[in-house]
């Protein structure tokens, strides 16, 4: 007999054990590792199925805010830590864990669920689709040339000491306006995204953080390892790899990049992690020379249609009558979509459909991804190709959606 239910707190050291086990991994023993996982993942949205005393699979859930188009943020439920034993698979397990998740995100009023798929073909069933995605970014720093910044731009070392005082501010100021971009509480900034243990580097150098100033002001910042490396003959032939570029405005993005590229000794960079609207490719003087591996990112999971589309803005102007598929949880149905000057009505409609799709294709566009129009191709939207068309018209950003934060 299975038991499938939210875990107790003398239960933490059993589930991060499981959850190890889960992704193939051993357990970070580190100092402190238990007392930073207490506080980065809630005990009341943590599930766990035991057989027995054991654990057999696990599951939990991670309060984010996420950015719409325009910059509205709802808050969304973060889908993390999945894992099922390999001797317990297709026991519908996953099932029940995704419905108590989902259940609880709507009773917590989230009206989003979103995660990032190990297994992308797992999560369509469960009204999860793609809403953005990242290029793999790999440059060859010594046969490509970025544009320098301008004189008023300096680029500086953040000192340990100071990161807290620098890129909160700097990140939240860059979240208000880009779609995909999640909420980093205190907590996250300390204990996931500035902790730096040898665990995380994988061979490379601790982290490096430079900012783009203005008069003292910061405008954007990157965050980066260093990976040492020499060809025969003493050839250097090491690797930036970037954790992350967050920027403000063109001027600090161009700055940071131009850094980035001529660090000595260090002649490729690499970003597994960055947008696909990225500037660089038309800047730079030899773009062939750029190499792009295109990757899912982030999923959503709509839990309340009208809620979700009214809170986005729109680029253009529109009524639509759309109708979303279920049948996961049945929390769709056929919904009119007014949009004027930018702002959008959104309500329940007994009237015929234009466009319907699944759930989780309506969570693949809400971001602005433009991707309606091969989805119908594809046999996944149906509707003639003037209310397509409409559709896409309506949903799609100029700037693409990215999500920075893995979770």
């Amino acid at each position: 007999m299975t038991d499938i239910r939210f875990i107790t707190d003398d239960e933490v050291p059993a589930f991060r054990a499981a959850i190890a086990f889960g992704f193939g991994a051993d357990l970070d023993d580190e100092e402190g590792g238990e007392e930073r996982y207490r506080e980065l993942f809630p005990l009341e949205t943590s599930i766990a199925a035991f057989e027995g005393e054991r654990i057999v699979a696990t599951f939990g859930s991670l309060d984010f805010d996420l950015t719409l188009p325009g910059g509205p943020a709802l808050a969304m439920a973060g889908t993390t830590i999945v894992t099922v034993h390999p001797t317990h698979r297709r026991r519908g397990m996953l099932t029940t864990m995704v419905r108590m998740h989902l259940d609880q995100a709507m009773d917590r009023d989230q009206p989003l669920a979103g995660l990032w798929a190990s297994e992308p073909q797992i999560y369509g069933r469960f009204g999860y689709g793609g809403a953005a995605r990242a290029h793999d970014l790999t440059i060859p720093a010594d046969r490509i040339t970025v544009p320098a910044g301008p004189d008023d731009i300096t680029v500086a070392f953040v000192e340990d000491d100071d990161l807290m005082n620098v890129l909160p501010t700097v990140y939240d100021q860059a979240r208000a306006k880009t779609p995909g971009f999640l909420s980093r509480s205190e907590s996250w900034w300390r204990l996931q995204r500035l902790y730096d243990s040898e665990s995380r580097r994988e061979g490379a150098s601790s982290r490096r953080t430079v900012a783009a100033y203005r008069d003292g002001t910061p405008l954007g910042y990157a965050s980066y390892r260093q990976k040492e490396k020499f060809e025969p003959d003493w050839i250097a032939a090491g690797t930036i790899e970037v954790v992350e570029v967050v920027d403000l405005d063109e001027e600090a993005r161009r700055a940071l990049w131009h850094y980035l590229t001529n660090i000595d000794l260090f002649p490729k960079v690499h970003w597994w992690n960055g947008p696909t609207d990225n500037p660089l490719y038309v800047e730079v003087d030899n773009p062939r020379h750029l190499k792009t591996i295109n990757r899912d990112t982030l999923y959503v999971r709509i839990l309340h249609v009208p809620r979700v589309l009214e809170a986005r803005a729109y680029e253009s102007n529109g009524s639509l009558v759309i109708r979303a598929i279920d049948g996961f949880l049945d929390k769709g149905g056929t919904f009119r979509l007014e949009v004027e000057i930018g702002a959008a009505t959104c309500s329940a409609t007994d009237e015929e459909p234009d466009v319907t799709m699944d759930t989780a294709d309506l969570g693949a566009l809400v971001l602005g991804l433009a991707d309606a129009i091969p989805r119908w191709r594809a046999g996944q939207i149906t509707g003639d190709a003037d209310s397509v068309h409409s559709l896409d018209r309506l949903l799609r950003t100029s700037g693409a959606p990215f999500c920075i934060e893995v979770f």
